[in-house]
């Protein structure tokens, strides 16, 4: 700052600019406040220039999407960037993710099939209300030294070989910085993405419409069952999940906030539900009458209790680069965005803003930055597009066929602690010659994954029956839970790659159990317990089976995949109910 007296003030610091920083953070949200203070800890002496448009404190319970938190976001926000106390202390504790599947007309919520926990699990995670956290990180940049400016609008950005120049506005005056390094955290404005046109679209088309509900909303109150509350080890703990009311073609989210109110949104494919049917609070009401009953009937009640209203079309996009060479990077929203489903969205911008804080670092000491930038954008995008095709695309047909959804929410629950976070939670993110060692043994997960995509399609074409009543716990399945156990183990760096091999060696076994339940649904089909199944040639076409050698020559057989996944037919559906 130019004013060497200035102070911080609430939201933002007193006094000008100056004329040059080390790093032009463009965007005071979610991602770039928190990459300015894991910047500003990684390296002290760093100058950070952080431009927020917005004027003053974020509002409460901001209107933004990404309210709930997993593991490894959990992991970062409180470990890495050192703020478990505030959220333990005024963030709301998340009891895991969980699903509704349908049951009839979805207007008794004890009949229908749950996903979920029983508890608070070990290695917790949050439901965060964005605008008292990002608030609060706005107060840690500002006591670490980093320069907050709000009322900054971004006008221009002028790449060169030397310092950026970053051009804006301020209080009604045209100004200039240089930054040696300009990352674009301005979100869905895409200020660097734009310029260079790193467009790049997707197939995965879905839409959105979400409202605030004052008072928030218990979903224990919508039974009096008391079977149904007992599957809880106490109170609350349904109503601090990330609750997912699901049925063909969409899912809603409840996710409570800490300052009263509870996000509601529906996430829709249009092919099943088109948007003109959400895109106004009356036409999403109705629709949830319609589809989700028991919702839509409290929130028409309380109609005069709806703080807001957003919709967003087709929401879905990827980038080309967000990270350069050439000192600039994209973080957030800004460069790529999925789907909500599985809440990765913080995900990414803790793996994001680790990869720039890396070269960032690695370059202001005079390191060379082409290869690690390189791989760093080869490694992030290239888990963004897996999950993309994996988990989203052209699969929001499943999302109410409970037997195949239930498969599929423990396969990927399994690949996300087994692949996704472990490395993180370790500290091996942007450890290059870790990822050399356990890249096989990556490519052996994700090679079942993209073959038990087409099984999960094809099973819910074959076979889509209705299940009532059943509850299924995420820790009915030992190794599953082991799993997540194994995130904060702290295993050195050759039992961390053992268990790479391990993790790879269940998931491949689990892969073929779950086959094994799908082609129950195959008429005249049935498998020999003693035959060697190839995990990566699993399909439900049996006229491939003979071509991609599927039977006997590598993988395992059903029965010792059955030993090594021992519990996992506690969470399949057709193992421990009837259909109706």
């Amino acid at each position: 700052m130019t004013d060497s007296g200035a102070t911080p003030t609430g939201s933002t610091v007193e006094g000008e600019p100056e004329e040059r920083y080390d790093v032009a953070v463009l965007g005071g949200g979610l991602a770039g406040l928190s990459l300015a203070l894991q910047l500003k800890q990684a390296r002290p002496e760093t100058s950070i220039f952080i431009a927020e448009r917005r004027k003053g404190p974020a509002p409460l319970a901001a209107f933004k999407v990404g309210e709930s938190t997993v593991e490894l976001s959990a992991h970062y926000f409180g470990e890495v960037l050192g703020l478990r106390e505030h959220l333990e202390a005024d963030e709301l504790p998340k009891a895991g993710l969980r699903y509704f599947f349908p049951a009839g007309d979805n207007s008794d919520i004890s009949q229908r099939v749950e996903w979920g926990a029983t508890a608070l699990p070990p290695h917790p995670s949050f439901q965060l209300d964005r605008g008292r956290f990002e608030n609060y990180l706005a107060e840690r940049n500002l006591a670490a030294g980093n320069d907050l400016f709000d009322g900054c609008t971004v006008e221009e950005v002028d790449l060169r070989d030397d310092d950026h120049v970053v051009s804006y506005s301020r209080n009604g005056q045209a100004r200039t910085l240089s930054a040696r390094w300009v990352v674009d955290a301005s979100g869905y404005a895409s200020i660097l993405k734009r310029k260079l046109g790193l467009q790049k679209s997707v197939e995965h088309k879905v839409n959105s419409a979400w409202f605030r509900l004052a008072g928030g909303l218990d979903i224990d109150s919508w039974s009096d069952d008391p079977v149904w509350h007992e599957r809880m080890e106490g109170p609350g703990i349904r109503r601090l999940s990330t609750n997912h009311l699901m049925g063909e073609g969409y899912w809603v989210w409840l996710i409570p906030l800490s300052t009263g109110p509870i996000s509601i949104g529906i996430v829709a494919d249009p092919r099943f539900h088109p948007f003109d049917e959400i895109d106004t609070l009356d036409r999403a009401i109705d629709w949830l009458l319609r589809h989700e009953r028991q919702l839509g009937e409290e929130v028409d009640r309380r109609r005069d209790q709806i703080e807001d209203f957003l919709r967003v079309e087709d929401f879905a996009y990827s980038c080309q680069r967000v990270f350069s060479p050439e000192r600039w990077a994209l973080v957030g929203v800004s460069g790529c965005f999925a789907d909500p489903f599985y809440s990765p969205g913080s995900d990414f911008i803790a793996q994001g803003n680790t990869f720039v804080t890396d070269l960032v670092c690695k370059d202001l000491a005079g390191m060379e930055i082409n290869k690690p930038a390189a791989a760093y954008n080869a490694t992030f995008l290239g888990a963004f597009e897996t999950l993309l095709g994996s988990v989203y695309t052209d699969q929001y047909q499943l999302w109410g066929n409970a037997e195949v959804m239930c498969a599929k929410v423990v396969w990927e629950f399994a690949v996300y602690w087994a692949n996704a976070a472990l490395p993180f939670f370790h500290g091996k993110l942007t450890d290059l010659d870790f990822a050399a060692a356990v890249r096989a043994d990556q490519r052996r997960m994700i090679s079942v994954s993209s073959r038990l995509v087409h099984v999960f399609r094809a099973w819910h074409e074959l076979s889509n029956r209705e299940f009532r009543g059943v509850f299924i716990s995420n820790r009915a399945f030992p190794a599953l839970y082991q799993l997540h156990l194994d995130l904060a183990a702290g295993f050195d760096d050759e039992t961390l790659k053992r268990k790479y091999a391990e993790n790879a060696d269940l998931l491949e076994a689990i892969a073929v159990v779950i086959f094994s339940q799908a082609v129950k649904a195959l008429p005249d089909q049935s498998l020999d317990e003693d035959v060697k199944i190839n995990p990566a040639a699993i399909s439900l076409d049996p006229e491939r089976w003979e071509k991609d050698r599927l039977f006997g020559e590598k993988g395992l057989t059903l029965a010792e995949a059955r030993r090594k996944t021992l519990g996992l037919e506690n969470m399949l559906l057709d193992e421990i109910a009837q259909p109706v």
